[in-house]
Formats: C-alpha cells, sequence, structure tokens
C-alpha cells in the first residue's frame, strides 16, 4: 500500500536541503531517484523546510532514508531529523496520467 510522508526539517534553510540533494545525486536532468518513490515536493517554511513524499511501500522510503538520506545529511555538515507524519493514502491524483 503506498504512503506518504510529511517530513518537516525544523532550522533548516534552503540551501542545506539543496547541498542534501546534490550529494545524493538528484538535482538536474540526470537524477537517480530511488525505486518506489511517487512524487517529491519540498519547500521553505518559516521555521524550516516541509518535504511531501509518495512512496509505494514503508519499506522502500526506510530503505532509502537510511541508506541514502541519513548519509548524505551528516556527509553535508548535519540537519536535524526530520518531524514525520505518516499516512496510508487513500487517494490520489497526478495530473497527465
Amino acid at each position: 500500500m503506498a504512503i506518504g510522508l510529511v517530513m518537516h526539517f525544523k532550522g533548516v534553510k534552503m540551501d542545506q536541503y539543496d547541498k542534501v540533494m546534490k550529494d545524493m545525486g538528484l538535482t538536474g536532468n540526470r537524477s537517480e531517484w530511488p525505486d518506489g518513490i511517487i512524487s517529491h515536493v519540498a519547500g521553505p517554511t518559516p521555521d524550516g523546510m516541509c518535504v511531501v513524499d509518495l512512496w509505494q511501500s514503508q519499506a522502500q522510503f526506510d530503505k532509502f532514508f537510511q541508506g541514502r538520506v541519513m548519509p548524505a545529511m551528516q556527509r553535508t555538515g548535519g540537519m536535524p531529523e526530520p518531524q514525520v507524519i505518516k499516512f496510508e493514502v487513500h487517494n490520489s491524483y497526478k495530473h497527465g496520467a
């Protein structure tokens, strides 16, 4: 079952997020997104960054977070672990699909 995650990275600036994404190779046309991701959006909030992901499964997200996100956050100067709201996807819409 697909899952949604709303992740709030308190105190994180957009440049820190960009460094982590670059470290993981997830910028530009040659990005190598992991298996299982359905969508990813991110943007600044008044007190940090918000990331909203849809994944095919919790296990795929966990593998990506532990294997790529956490090491990238450590290599780029550290970021706090996010506050996460998880939910099972009941309904979704993708424009153009």
